[in-house]
């Protein structure tokens, strides 16, 4: 449903974002918790706030409803704390991509902005509890997406702050469509 982006989000571990300008990079490893954190106090604000007709709407032809990157946003908050545990776990897991399907995504669009709102923040709450368990070594440690694509465990921290903040500006409809 969603239309390609055209940039390499691996590089979100060193480079700012070309389309919303947040550079994860920057954020220091014991800040990337508190950084999760906030970026799901602002979902909150979002969907609470905007008109229920605005949240379950396709601004455009294939882009998704604020829901829809709202419900993706939790789960990507989960499935990214997910992968951080395994990669300390696992020297060098290898992980698929996460992309759910258009099935999935019809799904998301029929939630509750309450609920996955409140869902939203407790996946937030779970990731910096597992980041703030980390040691310095850690950061380093190492999961492969798709066999292709390298993450630290610090970049796929800042992958999920970066996906969270990204997509909230997609869903206030701040960034054009892809």
């Amino acid at each position: 449903m969603a239309a390609a982006e055209g940039w390499d989000w691996v590089r979100i571990q060193a480079d700012p974002c070309p389309q919303c300008g947040q550079d994860p990079a920057r954020i220091p490893h014991d800040e990337l918790g508190a950084a999760g954190i906030d970026e799901a106090i602002a979902w909150h604000r979002f969907l609470s706030t905007a008109a229920p007709q605005v949240l379950r709407t396709h601004p455009a032809p294939g882009v998704y409803s604020p829901m829809e990157y709202a419900a993706h946003v939790r789960d990507m908050y989960r499935v990214f704390g997910d992968r951080i545990l395994l990669a300390v776990e696992q020297d060098n897991p290898s992980v698929p991509s996460f992309d759910p399907t258009d099935a999935e995504f019809a799904i998301y669009n029929a939630l509750d902005p309450a609920a996955v709102a409140i869902e939203i923040r407790a996946e937030a709450d779970r990731l910096a509890s597992i980041l703030g368990g980390r040691r310095p070594g850690d950061w380093d440690r190492t999961a492969m997406r798709d066999g292709t694509d390298r993450f630290t465990l610090g970049g796929l921290a800042r992958f999920a702050v970066h996906e969270a903040h990204h997509h909230l500006l997609d869903a206030n409809g701040e960034l054009p469509a892809p």
